[in-house]
């Protein structure tokens, strides 16, 4: 038996990333966030995150953050097969979280809740420049090509029951 045996990196999915979307009359926009300067990553820009509670289901998670964090209400939930994939010190865990499409109306107002401090609707172009991780910028490619073909074959829809 070797001295690493029980010296790994915990990986765990505690959550989802929502790439949250409406279509105008000048195309998609995404939703990118700023986190306060109070909370972990203070300042960086990025996707809605949501952690599970309880028993919930993805789209019940996607569902209850867009309307805590955001004051937004999803229209249609699409499941991806995009992961986000990160390394989280503040835990030492390995992240895994699949990546959510929210779709809202057009008019959708944002109302923002205190762990964020500022919010940007934007064309894909313009969130892959506005969002602080790399990961994130492959996954807004992802996306928007999909949205081209709105909705995309390998997406699937989820409902809350």
């Amino acid at each position: 038996m070797s001295e690493f045996d029980d010296s790994r990196i915990e990986v765990v999915s505690p959550g989802v990333n929502i790439a949250v979307v409406k279509k105008d009359d000048d195309g998609w926009k995404m939703l990118v966030l700023r986190r306060a300067d109070t909370g972990s990553y203070p300042g960086c820009w990025g996707l809605l995150t949501g952690r599970k509670e309880r028993n919930e289901v993805v789209a019940q998670i996607v569902e209850r953050e867009l309307k805590a964090r955001v004051g937004l209400t999803a229209q249609r939930i699409w499941a991806t097969e995009y992961l986000i994939r990160f390394y989280e010190p503040e835990f030492d865990q390995i992240w895994i979280m699949p990546l959510v499409v929210a779709v809202v109306d057009a008019d959708a107002q944002v109302v923002l809740q205190p762990e964020h401090n500022g919010f940007r609707w934007l064309d894909p172009f313009g969130a892959k420049k506005q969002v602080t991780w790399k990961n994130l910028v492959r996954a807004i490619e992802d996306v928007a090509e999909e949205l081209e073909v709105y909705p995309a074959r390998t997406w699937v829809e989820l409902v809350t029951g």
